[in-house]
């Protein structure tokens, strides 16, 4: 009986172990198995991490020459064709998360290539592809986009905005155990223009705003650099962006400004932000060559208000403003006047004097006229353009041009103009503008004397002053610009005599300029690195006059694309002005009727992007 108990227990036993083993077995099977599962999850997200990266890296390398291409073409939108085998995808030292190789493809090709283990990774469908409205591919690769927004960019008068979509494609496939894994990224590439006097203020160096009394800016701001922001004084209604950053507080080097900043104002949901750099022309400054002799590359959008040189390579023609009027005045050393038409060379054709153009304009300039303009410490001779004398039925609130075949912009400069012999161009009797406009542009300073596009004296001059009514009842305020080295304004009140006397003897009254500027600045940074202030934008229009008892009312846009190149003194100077009281708005009939003429910034936008 014990030797029968004995068997029946060993047997169980026996049982129970190899019920164990057989549990452990599965269980170690079960644990090998997850093991397996999950390092091949692992490896396969681990590879698509690295798939993801290579084809994004790509992209960034289609953005780079896609929107350098662009810039080489900026007033056309480009078809697909104008990038099939031009772009280059990134070479295997730029994928450094990837295996060696030196093969190198160009946009619309593909290469495969094969590392150490003998296992290949594949970048493929590398190109950028034109598209509609709707991001639906086109009919042919040699179609151009049409825009998105705004209107065609075929540098008519009317076009203020327009966004040309394209979108960019990558695939990079990579090996893996139990197959490869496909990553396939596309991208919206977008090509903005926005002519800028969409903005009420824009500058293309570092902005300051630093006004005394309340300031109120309506409208857009923008600067491609950064921006500087130092009085609760200051209140912003609109959009605020800039390129590099923004400081609560002053710019280093001015010396102008020691007391302790404070923020300024803005609405609740629209606070400064970082914004991408609006190009103007859609080109780099640094490869703007400047006619002007400028040793800084960045001085080169002053070209836009210079006239070409002879045999010279332009890559500003189609924006340069000589090129885009058809009439030129030019006043010699000897005060000799020419009138004609501008030719690409930078030479005038002078009119017959039967020209119906000659007729308009020549009883319309007067030369010679000296001032004291204190801000530059010197005496500026000016060549006066009467408006009033370039147009008809002067007598009424409409008025039209004595010649139906001016273009509504006219170049006006005195080609003497050097360090010792200080030259201007004044506008005077402006107050009234025919319907299509005025763009007036020159290398030399403008002053602008008296009101300006206003049809008379309007209610914003009155001693019970109503800024919101620049202009006389019935007159329809045009689409005026003033493209220039500096903009002086001169009140209803200036006399060329008084200029030579102090501030005292300049007294300035109230005084209304609908127009927009582009014009340039002396910056803090290039000051002499005396600590002098640029005056900011609150004194971009200067002034001459002691206007502590007057308003400027000013409706318009205001440009800085570049430093000034003749009106260079510095602000800050004692016996040149008192500020007016400032009552400036953005004209908002420049975001559907701009002034004669084509301007436009640019911007390149990586859009929104998706993984299938």
């Amino acid at each position: 009986m014990k030797m029968t108990s004995y068997h029946k227990s060993s047997g169980s036993s026996l049982l129970v172990v190899v019920s164990t083993m057989s549990i452990l077995i599965g269980v170690v099977a079960i644990v090998a198995h997850y093991t397996t599962t999950v390092s091949r999850s692992v490896q396969r997200t681990n590879t698509m991490e690295q798939a993801l990266t290579a084809a994004d890296a790509t992209i960034e390398t289609l953005f780079t020459n896609w929107r350098a291409i662009c810039r080489f073409n900026p007033t056309t939108p480009l078809p697909t064709s104008s990038f099939l085998g031009v772009i280059p995808v990134p070479t295997a030292s730029q994928l450094p998360t990837l295996p060696g190789a030196t093969n190198f493809a160009k946009a619309g090709t593909s290469f495969t290539t094969n590392d150490e283990y003998d296992s290949a990774y594949t970048i493929s469908n590398v190109k950028v592809v034109a598209v509609d409205a709707t991001l639906s591919s086109l009919s042919s690769a040699d179609v151009a986009p049409v825009p998105a927004v705004g209107q065609s960019q075929t540098g008519t008068a009317s076009t203020t905005s327009a966004t040309y979509n394209y979108i960019a494609s990558a695939d990079v496939t990579l090996p893996t155990v139990g197959g490869n894994t496909v990553a396939k990224v596309r991208r919206v590439f977008s090509k903005q223009q926005l002519s800028p006097w969409n903005f009420a203020i824009f500058y293309n160096d570092p902005l300051e705003i630093h006004p005394g009394p309340q300031f109120t800016v309506t409208g857009w701001v923008h600067t491609n650099s950064s921006l500087y922001t130092g009085h609760n004084t200051l209140w912003f209604a609109d959009k605020v962006t800039y390129a590099a950053d923004w400081t609560i507080g002053f710019m280093p080097g001015d010396a102008q400004h020691p007391e302790t900043p404070t923020s300024p104002h803005w609405p609740a949901n629209l606070p400064p932000t970082q914004g991408q750099e609006q190009q103007p022309f859609g080109l780099d400054a640094s490869v703007i060559f400047g006619s002007s002799g400028s040793s800084s590359s960045s001085d080169s959008y002053h070209q836009l208000v210079e006239p070409p040189v002879a045999g010279s390579t332009d890559p500003l023609a189609s924006s340069r403003f000589w090129n885009q009027a058809n009439v030129a005045i030019k006043v010699d050393a000897s005060n000799n006047v020419t009138i004609g038409t501008p030719n690409s060379d930078g030479t005038i054709t002078a009119f017959a004097s039967s020209n119906p153009l000659y007729q308009m304009f020549s009883s319309a300039i007067s030369t010679n006229q000296t001032i004291q303009d204190n801000r530059e410490g010197a005496n500026v001779r000016l060549v006066t353009l009467d408006v009033s004398k370039i147009e008809n039925n002067t007598s009424g609130l409409s008025a039209t041009y004595k010649s139906s075949s001016f273009n509504g912009i006219v170049y006006i400069y005195d080609s003497s103009a050097s360090s010792s012999a200080r030259r201007g161009v004044r506008l005077l009797n402006g107050s009234k503008i025919p319907s299509m406009g005025l763009t007036v542009a020159s290398q030399n300073p403008v002053y602008i004397q008296g009101d300006f596009n206003t049809g008379g004296s309007p209610p914003s001059d009155a001693s019970s002053s109503d800024p919101t009514q620049p202009q006389v009842s019935g007159y329809n305020r045009a689409s005026c610009s003033i493209l220039t080295d500096a903009v002086n304004i001169l009140s209803n009140s200036w006399n060329d005599a008084n200029s030579f006397a102090g501030t005292g003897s300049r007294i300035a009254s109230n005084t209304t300029v609908n127009a927009a500027i582009v014009s340039g600045i002396v910056p803090t940074a290039l000051a002499g690195g005396d600590g002098a202030y640029s005056g900011g934008a609150e004194n971009f229009p200067r002034f001459l006059e002691d206007w502590s008892h007057a308003r400027l009312t000013y409706y318009g846009s205001m440009v800085e694309l570049y430093k000034s190149q003749q009106s260079i003194g510095e602000w800050g100077k004692a016996n040149v002005y008192s500020p007016p009281t400032r009552q400036w708005y953005f004209d908002n009939n420049f975001k559907t009727t701009p002034p004669p003429g084509s301007l436009m910034i640019y911007s390149y936008v990586k859009g929104r992007w998706s993984v299938l």
